[in-house]
């Protein structure tokens, strides 16, 4: 039945009240109650009593308002009925429905406004700059369900890059979840992964992204990296590799903090290459965690440490992980300590394992074991009310060394008196007498115990002045026979280890820049040779900053015996994205020997939307004059960024002594890293410092 008095522009607004369900007579809405509501506008529309059907025509608006009136979401479309009975809305063609959380398009549709249920026939919807789409879409209260759905950021149609997937559920504002997914660049498909998880509020565990590549070595290869964030302080890595010549490779990583509790961080990676009968894997990482006390009267503070570093054979990070330091300086490690630490004293309880490789660079010994060692300090302190400071440090270990078959037990301690006495203005004087006991307990192979005592003091005296300071130390060390409290005067040093005079001059002019040079000169009675021999190696610094975006280091070593030794010269200029340094160093154990080192950044001057990074470190041999011989490179890279419109990429080129190797890596814009992830920064500052900002793994 028709409402009468429709005219050709017919306007209705009403409102349905959903927690009544009582009858309601002709033309009469149920009674209002103050609740759940929507109210309504169209050009058109009728309502027939007996299905208690609203249908709307032309401009149909429909608004859901809540019991302050406040619109939870709009309805737009060109026809739409209301069932007041069953309190639904039927959208039988094209719509778009608005709310906080943002726009969805449909095709057709079905919504309970009392459950807040319903259907999207063909359901685009948009949230931040994420565009969802799926065949048929499932309305919950606080989530909807995708099914044959796509996800993209590209705002292009069609879109440069889609990642399909069989269904999706989403929680705007909250996180979005796929099942089977396969990303597409255009209509070619270049991945698939089963689960696809992202939070849509702080931190991005996503795919991260793709790298392919090759290198001699392991052929063509395609690294991927997957990002979990379980919360706020905890979050997980996921690789997985493919290697042509070598097969297939999966590692992990895992970073947990705490503020003032626990900073943890775990890798691992394993892989069996082709023909190989065992893995070849490392693993690397630690914890520190502070430990309950053990009554409420005790005021110190405990805490744990654990570091390791493990590898299955020296040459396993120069093969895989070739940004990581100990790629070219490979080392194996591992340490357990326990920390008592109170106003006055630290006492550290450890156990620590140290292994080098072997010369043909297949295997590892232990060159270092103490298990345990106990360490103990104090902070200066008074003892009654004498004028002096008093401080106190020792250590005693079983411990085992290189070419030791056994383990010797061993101590130290060292007794040290100091003050502090001003003598004239911009004059300080810093005397310190010490004494240092070290302890050797009787082994299998040492059938006695021994004991060797040390004495000695440090005298200082800095003139100290706005523009740097001048130091003048005098050190002297004196060591006792064995088990004896008389000087070792038969030894060939008559019981002089250290009787020296050093001066150093600091000079800081202003902020960005400073000078630095220092030398020692030998007292020892037992010193032999002419004053040159005398002098130990003089080192200087200078530094110069003379503006913003250009520094300048220089160091140099220099034996009054020997002649040079080495030198250091460094330049830099430039901002983040545009700089240059130069490097230039030589060494003493190979003379005439030259390594330049050279980066540049820069924006593509032909292509703006490209940068550029580039290092070349190479080394020649000067005899004489222009005569230059064995020149040759001993590192080239080469890293370009492009940013697409919805990707950004990165291109690798990597050439060195045993290495060639190319990688293109890519990642989605919209997995960019947080701006302020501070549990990126922390582990990566704490854990894995050589990393680059941004950077997900070596």
């Amino acid at each position: 039945m028709e409402i009468p008095g429709i005219s050709k522009y017919f306007i209705v607004a009403a409102y349905i009240w959903a927690l009544t369900a009582s009858a309601a007579g002709a033309y009469e809405l149920p009674a209002a109650t103050g609740a759940h509501r929507v109210a309504f506008s169209s050009e058109e529309g009728d309502f027939n009593e007996y299905t208690r059907v609203i249908n709307l025509k032309g401009s149909v608006q429909l608004d859901e308002l809540d019991e302050e009136d406040k619109v939870i979401r709009t309805i737009k479309g060109r026809n739409l009925s209301i069932d007041v009975a069953s309190r639904t809305i039927q959208v039988p063609g094209d719509f778009v429905m608005d709310s906080d959380s943002g726009a969805v398009y449909g095709k057709s549709g079905m919504f309970d406004y009392y459950g807040e249920t319903g259907y999207i026939n063909e359901g685009r919807f948009t949230y931040k700059n994420f565009v969802f789409f799926g065949k048929k879409v499932e309305l919950g209260k606080k989530r909807y369900l995708y099914k044959k759905a796509t996800i993209t950021t590209c705002d292009e149609n069609p879109p440069h890059y889609q990642i399909k997937a069989s269904r999706i559920y989403l929680s705007p504002g909250r996180y979005f979840l796929a099942y089977n997914t396969l990303f597409y660049i255009g209509k070619a498909p270049v991945f698939y992964f089963p689960v696809l998880y992202k939070p849509l509020v702080g931190g991005t565990p996503f795919i991260s992204s793709f790298s392919p590549g090759a290198d001699g070595r392991n052929g063509a290869y395609v690294k991927s990296n997957y990002i979990f964030r379980f919360s706020p302080s905890t979050k997980g890595k996921l690789f997985l590799d493919y290697f042509s010549k070598k097969g297939f490779g999966i590692g992990a990583e895992f970073d947990y903090q705490k503020k003032e509790k626990n900073i943890t961080n775990l890798s691992v990676y394993r892989i069996r290459e082709y023909g190989a009968g065992n893995d070849r894997w490392g693993a690397n990482g630690g914890s520190w965690h502070m430990l309950s006390r053990f009554n409420e009267t005790d005021r110190g503070a405990y805490y744990s440490q654990i570091f390791f570093r493990a590898l299955s054979d020296p040459q396993f990070n120069n093969d895989f992980f070739r940004s990581n330091p100990f790629a070219v300086s490979p080392d194996k490690q591992a340490s357990l300590a326990f920390t008592r630490k109170s106003n006055s004293t630290i006492t550290r309880l450890s156990f620590d394992g140290k292994y080098a490789r072997t010369p043909d660079l297949k295997h590892f010994y232990k060159s270092y074991e103490s298990a345990p060692r106990l360490d103990f300090q104090t902070v200066p302190f008074k003892l009654g009310k004498t004028p002096f400071l008093h401080a106190f440090n020792g250590y005693f270990a079983s411990a085992r060394e290189t070419e030791l078959p056994y383990y010797q037990k061993k101590g130290q301690g060292v007794w040290t008196v100091s003050q502090t006495a001003p003598l004239a203005r911009n004059v300080i004087f810093f005397p310190s007498v010490f004494y240092d006991a070290r302890v050797f307990v009787a082994t299998g192979a040492m059938t006695s115990d021994l004991w060797v005592g040390r004495y000695g003091t440090s005298l200082n005296l800095r003139y100290d002045r706005l523009w740097g300071a001048f130091d003048l130390r005098y050190l002297y060390t004196g060591r006792l026979s064995a088990n004896k409290l008389a000087k070792d005067r038969n030894a060939a040093d008559k019981g002089e280890e250290v009787s020296s005079l050093s001066p150093e001059l600091f000079v800081m002019p202003g902020y960005n820049a400073y000078f630095k040079v220092n030398t020692s000169y030998k007292l020892r009675n037992s010193a032999r040779g002419s004053f040159a021999d005398h002098l130990s190696t003089m080192t200087v610094e200078y530094y110069y900053a003379p503006r913003k975006n250009l520094d300048i280091y220089l160091q140099d070593s220099y034996s009054f015996a020997k002649g040079n030794l080495s030198f250091v010269a460094q330049v830099n200029s430039g901002g983040a994205q545009n700089y240059v340094g130069l490097g230039l160093a030589g060494y003493r154990p190979q003379p005439g020997a030259l390594v330049f080192n050279q980066t540049f950044g820069f924006r593509v001057p032909w292509a703006d939307s490209w940068r550029a990074e580039a290092v070349l470190r190479y080394k020649f041999v000067h005899k004489a004059g222009l005569n230059f011989t064995d020149f040759y490179f001993f590192e080239k890279s080469l890293i370009l960024y492009k940013d697409f419109h919805d990707f950004r990429t990165r291109w690798d080129f990597r050439v060195r002594r045993g290495v060639k190797e190319f990688s293109f890596l890519v990642s989605l814009k919209m997995n960019d890293p947080a701006r302020n992830d501070a549990l990126e920064e922390s582990s990566r500052n704490y854990w894995h410092p050589w990393r680059k900002a941004g950077q997900i793994r070596d």
